[in-house]
């Protein structure tokens, strides 16, 4: 007796797809250095996003200017294609709700 539908033949079909829900909690941790940047620097390369964060000192003299400002890289991070969209979305969240914040304050 043979079955061309049994459930022990694989061939053509795909695996089930599964999605678990587990939360994600950052850890508190002091030893994460802290960097003040006022630049960034985006890139990607293959799979991956570079993004570079870095401080522009300006002139104390405007009458001074120089022909280039040089701009001090302080942390680079390498961010999957994958999180990329995640992190834009926090981003524009976040700056958001930042906006509305200063508006409700009147400036």
């Amino acid at each position: 007796m043979s079955d061309s539908t049994s459930s022990h033949s694989s061939e053509g079909r795909t695996p089930p797809q599964f999605q678990v829900a587990i939360r994600l909690e950052w850890d508190e941790s002091d030893d994460v250095p802290i960097v003040y940047a006022n630049q960034l620097q985006v890139s990607h390369g293959g799979p991956e996003f570079f993004l570079v964060f870095g401080v522009m000192v300006p002139p104390a003299n405007p009458s001074d200017l120089p022909d280039v400002i040089r701009i001090r890289p302080q942390a680079r991070v390498v961010v999957s294609r994958e999180a990329m969209p995640a992190i834009v979305q926090a981003l524009n969240d976040n700056l958001q709700r930042y906006r509305e914040a200063q508006q409700g304050r009147g400036g």
